[in-house]
């Protein structure tokens, strides 16, 4: 009698649960979570809990798997990105709501604000700058901010 051998899974990124992890589904409808958060090169998978898109990791993979294009992996710049986005929002508000309020900025300096905003879109590479603030954006913003702050 020949042996048959387990279907190979083919795992489709769908989504980050609420905790992070990078939540795949097979072929089968099963969903699996990666415990390394997308941090490592090779997906750590575990099974759900009641395989449900919310639930806990349970059970190590067991099974050959594939992925129907590349695993999610996070970006060595995701750090930047969320401060960077952080400090534009303090711009926005300082701009608007926050009648223009220092307390709002960092280090309550305009332009140690507008440096660090600097900074932090330096740090990112060539093709990977953000779509939602341009240079010429964020110069727009210093201008906004800290030439009034001058009169």
């Amino acid at each position: 009698m020949e042996e048959k051998k387990p279907m190979t899974l083919i795992m489709k990124f769908i989504g980050i649960d609420d905790f992070s992890c990078p939540t795949y589904q097979d072929q089968h409808g099963r969903f699996w979570k990666d415990i390394n958060l997308g941090k490592s090169e090779t997906p750590d998978l575990y099974s759900t809990t009641r395989n449900d898109l919310d639930g806990e990791p349970v059970s190590h993979i067991q099974q050959e798997y594939t992925f129907e294009s590349e695993p999610f992996r996070r970006s060595p710049y995701e750090f930047q990105y969320m401060m960077l986005s952080r400090l534009q929002s303090d711009c926005e508000y300082f701009l608007g709501y926050g009648n223009r309020s220092v307390t709002i900025l960092s280090g309550n300096d305009p332009q140690h604000h507008m440096d660090r905003m600097k900074e932090l879109w330096k740090e990112l590479p060539a093709d990977g700058k953000p779509e939602w603030l341009t240079w010429e954006q964020l110069l727009n913003y210093e201008k906004a901010i800290c030439n009034e702050e001058l009169s």
